[in-house]
């Protein structure tokens, strides 16, 4: 059986897993959006915006390998699912012929900046 806890420290280190991936992508000239846009589709972890495109993030995050690696964790069923969302966001905010593109942001073991691995236009 779970704890409680589990839930609970899975559900923060993924909210603290999002915030590093933030900071990475705006170091690399990124402005954020918006975080954790939900729709019937699925969800966006962080949607960002660089010179010309929106960028809609999924961040994948492993502690231990013991799962596989968090990049290797993004199925074509997700990736659909993120990008009907994305679809979904940009026709809400009137912007269905922008341009945009999906970023992965996989980080494994520690929260570490040098632990992200950063796949752009997946």
């Amino acid at each position: 059986m779970r704890s409680k806890n589990t839930g609970n420290q899975k559900r923060t280190d993924g909210q603290k897993a999002e915030a590093l991936a933030e900071a990475f992508l705006i170091k690399h000239g990124y402005r954020p959006i918006e975080r954790n846009f939900h729709s019937r589709a699925g969800e966006v972890d962080l949607i960002m915006q660089k010179p010309g495109a929106y960028v809609f993030v999924e961040v994948r995050y492993r502690a231990n390998a013991s799962r596989g690696k968090a990049a290797e964790s993004i199925t074509q069923h997700k990736y659909m699912r993120c990008l009907k969302t994305a679809q979904y966001w940009l026709m809400k905010h009137h912007l269905s012929g922008s341009q945009f593109q999906i970023d992965v942001v996989a980080i494994d073991g520690a929260l570490l900046e040098e632990n992200i691995s950063w796949l752009p236009a997946v």
